[in-house]
């Protein structure tokens, strides 16, 4: 999340195309996982103003190979299983506190991270609000990892939450390296606080220091920069009168930084800028915000470059 000193800060004057759409919750039943999904979408509907819709995605069943052949997937089973799906999604809105059974419920068959982005790119989605997946040293290996891989995917913001999402966020924790997503990111997130609630901007300065007098000029003019950079950022916050907002410099790795600081601030939320890289990028390095979700004790935020 580092920049140098005099990189500017990218404006966007409006939110990004389906800011005020739906918002696209993507749930499966489970009872343990839908009411803190139901919080975060109310929290989303308060913040962006679109209605609330309920995906859920089966993925296809494979066919089994028996010796030479292939054996066929029965004709009627995978109708079956949308259908029970569509069932268990019916009743969590029903018994959840947090739900409404007025709510539209849809249930697709495909990939769960291909179908996720592509409808939410399709009824342009304000946000995908999901949980924060699976933390399995296989799903990490082999990519598997639904939230992780509709993120990768995905040109709609994505919010992901554990099942202690509240229902009124009160702190949220922005990571700002003062590019379009990040700050991006920070203007959804004030959105999302509750009212009386603290947003802290927070960006990580490189952790490595030199004693030569030309660095020492250099990383004095990095801080003073940032003054001016915070300042642009604050400006095109949409934060209500009644929520505090702060700013904090750290030095370090990035997504440590942010998550150390998020743990001990007990914060709710927080919320990241994703850059789009190549395939093998995405395997092979990773990015901040991959590492905030797997590691995060609370919601993420994610919102991808345009």
């Amino acid at each position: 999340m580092s920049v140098p000193a005099h990189d500017p800060v990218m404006h966007s004057e409006s939110l990004p195309p389906g800011a005020n759409g739906p918002v696209l919750v993507a749930c499966d039943g489970a009872p343990v996982s839908s009411e803190a999904l139901f919080n975060a979408a109310r929290s989303a509907m308060r913040a962006f103003g679109g209605p609330i819709q309920v995906l859920g995605v089966c993925a296809p069943t494979p066919s089994v190979a028996a010796g030479m052949d292939v054996l066929p997937v029965p004709a009627d089973l995978d109708e079956e299983r949308r259908a029970s799906m569509v069932e268990d999604l019916h009743r969590a809105l029903s018994i959840s506190a947090a739900g409404d059974s007025a709510w539209p419920v849809e249930v697709q068959m495909g990939s769960p991270a291909r179908v996720l982005a592509t409808e939410a790119l399709r009824c342009r989605a304000s946000v995908i609000v999901m949980g924060i997946g699976r933390h399995n040293p296989l799903d990490r290996l082999f990519g598997t990892e639904t939230t992780l891989a509709t993120l990768r995917e995905s040109r709609v913001p994505v919010l992901a939450v554990g099942p202690n999402f509240p229902a009124h966020p009160m702190h949220a924790v922005a990571g700002l390296d003062f590019s379009v997503a990040s700050v991006q990111a920070a203007r959804l997130a004030a959105r999302l606080v509750a009212p009386n609630g603290r947003l802290t901007l927070v960006h990580v300065r490189p952790r490595f220091e030199h004693p030569s007098v030309d660095w020492q000029a250099w990383d004095a003019d990095y801080g003073r920069s940032l003054l001016q950079l915070f300042d642009q950022v604050r400006a095109q916050l949409d934060t209500l009168d009644e929520v505090i907002v702060d700013t904090v410099t750290v030095r370090g790795d990035p997504a440590s930084s942010l998550l150390s600081f998020a743990q001990q601030a007990q914060c709710d939320l927080i919320a990241v800028g994703t850059q789009r890289s190549s395939f093998l990028e995405r395997l092979v390095v990773g990015s901040v915000a991959t590492r905030v979700l797997r590691t995060s004790r609370c919601g993420v935020l994610a919102v991808p470059s345009a």
